[in-house]
């Protein structure tokens, strides 16, 4: 089951921050994440199931444009094809030298929000992911 994770895992921070040609706001954001695989035992499914983190984003640290590509991390396991740009949303592909396949959209909210919705197709079965983002705070300090 960890591979599964992991996939995961690096979908979601792959391409979560794909988008448009700007500067992604710094600050700390808020991530939900929802996740469906049917068929997983119970106990993993609410490890799995609703997630919620934040994430510190440095001014002038990301682009909205940036393609946070597996490979960039030294995975060289899956590949990222057929991005598209149309207005504020963001498409792809992706396939895994192990089958795993799949696909998303990222939409964004105006500069401080963003939804994504991603299908990978896997040896265990499918999963549908669903994350939304928020800037919830200017700036990542503690007060």
């Amino acid at each position: 089951m960890k591979p599964v994770l992991l996939i995961a895992a690096t979908a979601v921070f792959s391409f979560a921050t794909s988008a448009l040609a700007q500067e992604m706001p710094g600050g700390l954001w808020e991530i939900k994440t929802k996740m469906d695989m049917p068929g997983l035992p119970p106990e993993v499914a609410a490890q799995m199931g609703n997630r919620t983190m934040t994430h510190c984003v440095k001014p002038g640290e990301r682009k909205w444009s940036e393609q946070r590509n597996p490979n960039d991390r030294g995975d060289k396991n899956c590949e990222q094809t057929d991005m598209k740009v149309d207005g504020n949303k963001v498409s792809w592909k992706m396939t895994c030298k192990d089958g795993t396949s799949g696909e998303g959209t990222v939409a964004h909210n105006g500069k401080d929000a963003y939804k994504m919705d991603m299908t990978m197709n896997m040896k265990q079965g499918s999963m549908k992911m669903q994350t939304e983002g928020k800037r919830i705070a200017d700036t990542c300090e503690k007060k």
